[in-house]
């Protein structure tokens, strides 16, 4: 009823801005230009279609209603898998036709027919699926026949253009999820584009060229910052293998040299808009990443290292959020208080999880201690050893009782008790509930004949992930930071609900929490 009414309001307020003439002459406030420019680093094709999908929220909210009763009735559907067989299964999902193909396929000669144009590392998942599990399979096709239909039949009355618009957004998930979670942003961009096309069209290429020289120039930074720093290197090294390993990963994966070309054109597919992305995920999961991509880095032909980017948010996040991580590895928080209070000073998720830092533990830290690096890596050290002598199971303590146990200890941490004076660093904006607790990545191992489509194959060549991850990560970044609290939605319309707990087993298997 929420979302009808929603609906309703924005027809209604459409066709009232219909009846009265269309001025170019509208001024932009902060909010308006910060949305458009949040779309910069698609690239310009698809920007054009988001543009023109803007203009049109209504359909974008009765989409975004029927995502979430599809999502929920496949999440149905597979519910009485056991979580490994759920994430097979959702796995299929992602590469376009396939679960059609096998449902209906019969013979073996016909489903090596149609896995020729499947990357080999799902074949034998495809296979057993198709041959032990076709009604299973059968069902989920339904829910997308189902839901294929009901979108023709929603987009059926607007102008072909407009159609061909969002079929060819509905490929690009997130883009559609982020146009829905915030939808105040979305109609003050389509009212834009509406008004001055052309207008937008050229704030939006110009700042495309700005942000990737600023992108440029940060990972740049960060590159010859860990390139020259033996120590931090070393760290990082050793920290990418731990997060790695408590991702599912074993050492042999990771271990492995990769081809750069592989790292540049690496392709993925995706989870299917109708479907979403694995329920026991709370936050927005998409396109399933290699393990490189979190680190920042990746291990060329000979071992050595070579730094690609920034780590990504839930690498940091994981980093900042234990404790053990400032204790074991102090000298790559260094180096992060230098990259995030540097000359640059980017502000993007890893910023604000930095600067969350230095401000919930500024009472132990020095006054020059994001400015200069005198007993910074000891400070990050103490401070991490102080947390963890205090904390309970895993359990931050409070304040108090680390004042006083630092006050009780104070022969344990010299460089704590031995500080000039105390920072002063004002309060950060905290981060989003729903992410401040590391979650588990899927352990996603990247194969040679994954990263490149097959030039034969006759399904729709997978996006290059590392265009369209960058520019998801900077759009959701942006509207999130615009976005008024009052109006950001209290709940996502483009998943089911979220749930923690295994499903419940059936067909023989047992709640499976864990991955093969």
């Amino acid at each position: 009823m929420k979302t009808l009414f929603l609906s309703l309001s924005i027809v209604l307020s459409s066709s009232l801005f219909a009846q009265q003439p269309v001025s170019s002459h509208v001024p932009w406030t902060k909010e308006d230009s910060a949305a458009i420019n949040a779309l910069v680093l698609y690239p310009d094709s698809i920007r054009l279609e988001i543009f023109q999908a803007c203009e049109y929220p209504a359909i974008i909210v009765n989409v975004a209603s029927l995502q979430k009763n599809t999502s929920a009735a496949f999440a149905d559907a597979i519910n009485g898998y056991p979580r490994t067989e759920q994430e097979d299964i959702w796995n299929l999902s992602r590469y376009p036709g396939l679960i059609d193909k096998l449902a209906n396929s019969a013979s073996d000669n016909e489903l090596n027919t149609i896995l020729a144009d499947y990357p080999t590392d799902i074949h034998d998942s495809a296979m057993n699926y198709a041959k032990n599990h076709q009604d299973d399979l059968k069902k989920v096709d339904a829910i997308q026949t189902s839901a294929n239909s009901q979108f023709d039949q929603l987009i059926s009355s607007y102008p072909a253009d407009v159609q061909r618009t969002f079929r060819d957004l509905l490929q690009y998930p997130e883009i559609m999820s982020l146009l829905n979670d915030h939808l105040s942003l979305t109609v003050r961009v389509g009212d834009h584009y509406k008004r001055d096309p052309e207008r937008v069209i050229r704030k939006a290429d110009s700042n495309n060229l700005v942000q990737v020289r600023q992108n440029a120039q940060e990972v740049q930074q960060w590159k010859q910052t860990i390139q020259n720093d033996t120590a931090a290197q070393n760290e990082l090294k050793s920290a990418a293998n731990e997060y790695a390993d408590s991702n599912g990963y074993n050492a042999n994966d990771v271990s492995q040299p990769t081809d750069s070309n592989a790292v540049e054109n690496y392709s993925t597919y995706p989870y299917s808009y109708w479907f979403g992305y694995p329920t026991w995920y709370p936050y927005a999961y998409w396109y399933p990443r290699p393990y490189w991509y979190d680190w920042g880095f990746y291990y060329g032909p000979h071992g050595h290292m070579v730094v690609f980017g920034t780590p990504s948010f839930y690498f940091t996040n994981w980093y900042f959020y234990y404790p053990h991580h400032w204790d074991r590895y102090p000298h790559l928080g260094s180096v992060y208080i230098n990259h995030y209070y540097g000359t640059h000073r980017p502000y993007n998720e890893n910023s604000l999880i930095v600067r969350q830092w230095v401000a919930n533990n500024r009472e132990y830290l020095p006054r020059d201690f994001t400015t200069s690096r005198t007993s910074r890596v000891e400070t990050i050290k103490e401070v991490g050893q102080l947390h963890e002598a205090v904390q309970r199971q895993g359990e931050p303590a409070s304040a108090v009782e680390r004042n006083e146990y630092l006050q009780k200890n104070s022969s344990r941490f010299p460089t704590l008790n031995n500080r000039p004076e105390q920072a002063t660093i004002p309060e950060e904006r905290e981060v989003p509930n729903a992410i401040q607790h590391p979650e588990r990545q899927p352990a996603v191992v990247p194969r040679q004949q994954s990263n490149v489509s097959n030039p034969n194959s006759r399904t729709r060549p997978a996006p290059n992930y590392n265009t369209v991850n960058r520019a998801q990560t900077y759009h959701q970044n942006v509207w999130q930071n615009t976005q008024p609290r009052y109006s950001a939605p209290a709940r996502s319309y483009s998943a089911p609900a979220r749930s923690y707990s295994a499903p419940a087993p059936s067909r023989g298997g047992g709640g499976g929490g864990g991955r093969r």
